[in-house]
């Protein structure tokens, strides 16, 4: 299975709730992928304090715990290659003035648990207003980044493939209830 077919795959799960910049992202996704040369690896979308910022944020959503974090799988990486070629220049000006509004407060410079309080704050006013906003596409970055990369996955899901057998089992307590397999 592809990254592709993986997001597709994810943003079903995700019950279809990703906004609209990001189903057009990935629809350019497709265009870059399908149509452009490889990239260097350089960013040169976000300064460094802006991606400092945003890679934190994202660390914050989903921490390295008994599993890999947003870190560890290269979200940041992902959001910097999302933003510069897949989405339009009003999503890419909202996640800059959402990263400059972050890096105003000094966000990189607060305690964690100032940051967690700065970020549960901008996703209560975010939850107040239906339009679509800084949070909600770091947010979907984040989560599509993780939930699409090979450690993201498998760290988070019970790997079976499809077809198999079907098989009842009891699930075991802590254990994976989702199964995620790669159709044929």
């Amino acid at each position: 299975m592809n990254r592709r077919e993986a997001v597709t795959r994810v943003a079903f799960m995700l019950g279809g709730t990703l906004s609209a910049p990001t189903l057009l992202a990935m629809d350019r996704w497709k265009q870059v992928v399908a149509g452009s040369p490889k990239h260097n690896g350089t960013r040169s979308f976000l300064n460094e304090t802006q991606h400092a910022i945003m890679a934190r944020v994202s660390d914050l959503i989903i921490p390295q715990t008994d599993t890999p974090g947003a870190l560890d799988v290269g979200v940041p990486d992902f959001i910097e290659i999302m933003l510069r070629d897949c989405y339009k220049k009003p999503a890419q000006d909202l996640f800059i003035e959402g990263i400059g509004d972050l890096d105003r407060k000094g966000f990189l410079t607060l305690v964690p648990d100032q940051q967690t309080a700065t970020l549960t704050k901008i996703e209560a006013d975010a939850q107040k207003n239906n339009n679509i906003s800084f949070w909600q596409l770091i947010k979907e970055l984040t989560l599509l980044g993780y939930f699409t990369s090979e450690m993201g996955i498998k760290s988070s899901f019970d790997y079976q493939p499809i077809p198999g057998r079907f098989e009842a089992i009891k699930i075991k307590p802590g254990q994976k209830d989702f199964m995620y397999g790669n159709q044929a």
